[in-house]
């Protein structure tokens, strides 16, 4: 009997303490202008559309996603998080005590019945156990669970929840949920899975298990217990991090790994948005910073290429780059290169050789080679790494990219002032990666000014089965790649006319990476720039072009000297910022207006650009239809 009240005595203890608890988030709530008692899913469905319900059976759920009670009249017992509020004295907590010492005793083993409704669940039958087993900090309870379908139409919380349904379908885990269209999908990728692939018991455990221990050292870490915060932390973190090392960590060395990227998932790093630096001139160094710098500082800097300068024409244009770096800052800039990096050596590897070399300044000239450089400077915060690239979130590496779009409507009004009427132009384009679509759409806009009945064909030289040079042979005016190689021009590039076999060069864009490099260096050596171990911590990226002398139109003696003139006054209204190719109302292929009039697309609409001018002939390809070989970067840079 003794012991019977001791147990007694501590359950009603525990039950106190409980209470004191859920009054505390109950006021805290009430200072929020939140409900201080449960959310009641009938409440919320009566402003909503549904599409019926589905019976899942039974399964543990995590009670971190029960948030509320199926009907109103027992909410107000419990704080938001289902801690009771009723006095010790009340009927309901004499049956909340029982159910507790069962609980403690034997366990409770009866499910409780639950509907989920957008990923998350809402108690019809056993409130009070899952009262106290979220007191206990259990982390799963044993649910019957019926889930209320929303209707499913293209509003965006709509859209993320039929993915969310759909990866539920091939793996049963509902504790993984993400805020934006397109994550699901991004998480198979980063595990190498598909929508179309199999999952076998093992994968799916695995992938829990990773995502659980993730879960639990992200919480403690930063204090952030919000569901899709966690979900877009792992992608982040699955970003710098490939899935494959991480699944065979213990939570002792994932613990491990997410203090050394805690800078790039905390939840300020993951709401921030890219600062697109489109000036030189926004990077100011004081005064006092100038008179303090020393003259004689010397930098040794390492150019960083995935392949080799002979062989690529990208490599070798930040080649070129780089010498005029060092030609520049003859004396206080060493420059060296680490190229031809070989797939079985890890990239992160290359980038500490250079810094166990001396160097401060890292260039890292591909997409592909962003995770290593977020690795490396996370570990090496005094160290600057930029990353050739334009929509990474990062903030200990800043990117750097040219406005080709720019350029590209250029030539556009040159090729649409050689075409004729009806006339067909041939644009030719690698892949869909971020920018490319704007480069394809202004390059039309500048047709369609010269010449309001001539088209643009889009060839994909990218995609599966290309034949992109049988469709090359049908048109006579091409825009192609605008880079040279080491080995010289035995290919056309840039705008070109074609006739009877024979290629007429109009005109190109160069990029002069040279002027890149001696900018962000004089900054540096200046002084106005400070490394992420000293505070500089925003999320950057340099999307220069005309104004800042980086891109550069290259005319041929054939171009008629009223249509350069033109071109070369177009050139500096854009520089001076009086004219913009994507100002006011635009129609795309399928009638649709974008823009305003008297107002220019958003910097970010410029970027993300999935749609295609009104005189453009074809369409924007499928990942699936894209070669093998440019996955890696498509999931890095792709639309």
């Amino acid at each position: 009997m003794e012991d019977q009240k001791g147990v007694e005595e501590m359950s009603l203890d525990d039950y106190k303490k409980a209470r004191k608890l859920a009054q505390r988030q109950s006021r805290r709530a009430s200072t929020k202008g939140e409900s201080p008692y449960l959310k009641v899913l009938d409440t919320i469905l009566e402003k909503q559309e549904t599409a019926g319900n589905q019976y899942l059976g039974m399964m543990e759920i995590p009670l971190s996603l029960v948030i509320g009670t199926k009907e109103t009249g027992r909410s107000i017992a419990f704080s938001p998080d289902f801690l009771p509020l009723l006095d010790e004295t009340s009927e309901f907590a004499t049956k909340w005590l029982s159910l507790f010492q069962s609980q403690m005793e034997e366990g409770l083993r009866d499910p409780v019945t639950v509907y989920e409704y957008r990923n998350r669940f809402y108690v019809q039958e056993g409130n009070k156990r899952v009262s106290i087993m979220k007191y206990l900090k259990m982390p799963t309870i044993l649910a019957n669970v019926t889930r209320i379908l929303p209707v499913h139409d293209s509003k965006k919380e709509n859209v993320v929840y039929y993915e969310f349904v759909e990866f539920y379908k091939r793996t049963g885990l509902n504790m993984i949920i993400f805020p934006e269209p397109g994550n699901y999908e991004s998480l198979l990728q980063a595990i190498g899975k598909d929508w179309n692939s199999k999952w076998n018991e093992e994968e799916i455990r695995r992938l829990s298990s990773v995502f659980y221990h993730f879960g639990i050292m992200y919480e403690s870490m930063t204090g952030d217990f919000i569901p899709e915060h966690i979900g877009t932390a792992f992608l982040r973190c699955l970003e710098i991090f490939p899935y494959e090392e991480l699944k065979e960590k213990t939570s002792v060395e994932i613990c491990e790994k997410l203090e050394i990227i805690r800078e790039e998932i905390e939840p300020e790093a993951l709401e921030a948005e890219v600062e697109r630096v489109m000036e030189p001139e926004t990077e100011k160094t004081p005064i006092l910073t100038r008179l303090l710098a020393s003259p004689k500082r010397m930098i040794k800097v390492a150019f960083i290429y995935e392949g080799s300068t002979n062989s690529s024409e990208w490599n070798y244009a930040h080649e070129l780059g780089r010498q005029q770096l060092e030609d520049s800052f003859s004396g206080r800039v060493i420059t060296s290169v680490y190229e031809n990096i070989q797939p079985q050596t890890p990239r992160s590897e290359v980038l500490e050789t250079a810094i166990e070399d001396g160097n401060a300044v890292i260039f890292t000239t591909t997409a592909t080679l962003m995770q290593a450089s977020v690795q490396t400077a996370l570990k090496h915060p005094e160290i600057y790494i930029f990353n050739c690239s334009l929509n990474f979130p990062y903030k200990s590496v800043r990117t750097y990219l040219t406005r080709n779009y720019e350029m590209k409507f250029l030539l556009g009004l040159i090729a649409g002032a050689a075409a004729d009427r009806e006339g067909v132009i041939g644009y030719e384009e690698d892949y869909p990666m971020y920018g490319t679509i704007a480069n394809i759409n202004a390059f039309s806009i500048g047709v369609q000014m010269m010449q309001p009945g001539a088209r643009v064909k889009l060839i994909w030289t990218g995609v599966k089965n290309s034949k992109s040079e049988e469709e090359k042979k049908k048109l006579r005016i091409i825009s192609a790649k605008e880079m040279i190689s080491k080995k010289g021009t035995e290919s056309p590039y840039g705008l070109y006319f074609q006739e009877n076999g024979e290629i007429t060069r109009i005109a190109t864009s160069i990029i002069n990476w040279g002027k890149f490099y001696e900018r962000i260096m004089q900054y540096i050596l200046d002084g106005s720039w400070k490394p992420m171990a000293y505070g500089d911590k925003k999320t950057l990226n340099y999307w220069w072009g005309l104004s800042a002398g980086v891109v550069e139109l290259i005319c041929s003696e054939r171009v008629p000297g009223g249509v350069k003139r033109m071109a070369e006054s177009f050139a500096q209204f854009i520089a001076e910022g009086s004219f913009h190719p994507f100002e006011g109302k635009m129609r795309d292929q399928n009638g649709k207006i974008h823009g305003i009039d008297g107002e220019t697309l958003e910097v970010e609409e410029l970027v993300t650009m999935d749609w295609l001018y009104e005189n453009v002939i074809g369409r924007i390809p499928e990942q699936s239809e894209l070669e093998e070989g440019a996955r890696e970067l498509l999931k890095l840079q792709g639309l």
